[in-house]
C-alpha cells in the first residue's frame, strides 16, 4: 500500500484494471451462467468437459476449483441437463466425462458469448496496441500461473490459444505439472 501512496499513477492505473476486470468477468459470468442454465461453476465444467473428454471428476475438479461433493453435484445437474455423459473410467468408483453433441454446442456457444463480451468490452486499438495488450497479458497470466494446478483456463477457448504459446501452460510445464491436451469443441 506503501508504493501506492507514493505513485498516484499505479494506483489509478490498479483501480481502473480492477474496475474492468470485474466488469467484464461479472458479463462473461452472466453470459456463461444464462447459456448453461445454471449459477455458479457448471459453464466453465461444461467447457472443461467438451475440451477435456474423458476425464474424472477429480480431474474436473482440480481444473475449476471445487470440492469433490460441488463437482459431482456440478456434473449431476449437467447429466440431468443432457449435456454430459458418464461412464465407467476404468477400475474402481471413477467415472470418465464427456459432452452429448448438445454439451458441446453449449460449450462452444459459451466461449462464443465469451469472445464477444470480449471483444465488446475493449476499445479499437492499433496493431501496436494490440500486440502491446497481448504482452503485458501473458507476462500477466505467467505471474499469476504459479501455483500447481491453475484454474484460470477454465472458460479458455483452447482452440484459439495454441498451446506452445500459452504462457498457463509453459508456467506449468515449468512447474514440473503439463496440462493435458485439448481438444477443439465441434458442433
Amino acid at each position: 500500500m506503501q508504493a501506492a501512496r507514493r505513485d498516484p499513477q499505479a494506483a489509478r492505473r490498479d483501480n481502473l484494471l480492477g474496475a474492468f476486470a470485474l466488469a467484464v468477468a461479472d458479463r462473461i459470468r452472466g453470459e456463461a451462467e444464462g447459456a448453461v442454465g445454471h449459477s455458479g461453476a457448471a459453464a466453465g465444467a461444461l467447457v472443461t468437459i467438451a475440451q477435456f473428454p474423458d476425464r474424472t471428476v477429480e480431474d474436473l475438479r482440480r481444473a475449476v476449483g471445487l470440492s469433490q461433493p460441488a463437482a459431482v453435484r456440478v456434473v449431476d445437474r449437467l447429466v440431468a441437463d443432457g449435456l454430459v455423459e458418464r461412464r465407467a473410467a476404468g477400475r474402481g468408483p471413477a467415472v470418465a466425462l464427456s459432452t452429448t453433441s448438445a454439451g458441446r454446442r453449449r460449450a462452444r456457444r459459451i466461449l462464443e458469448l465469451r469472445r464477444r463480451v470480449l471483444a465488446e468490452a475493449l476499445p479499437e486499438l492499433s496493431p501496436a496496441e494490440a500486440s502491446t495488450l497481448a504482452e503485458v497479458l501473458e507476462r500477466a497470466l505467467a505471474r499469476m500461473s504459479d501455483s500447481p494446478g491453475t484454474t484460470i483456463c477454465r472458460l479458455c477457448d483452447m482452440g484459439r490459444c495454441r498451446r506452445v504459446a500459452c504462457p498457463v501452460v509453459a508456467r506449468q510445464i515449468e512447474l514440473g505439472l503439463p496440462p493435458p491436451e485439448a481438444l477443439p469443441i465441434d458442433d
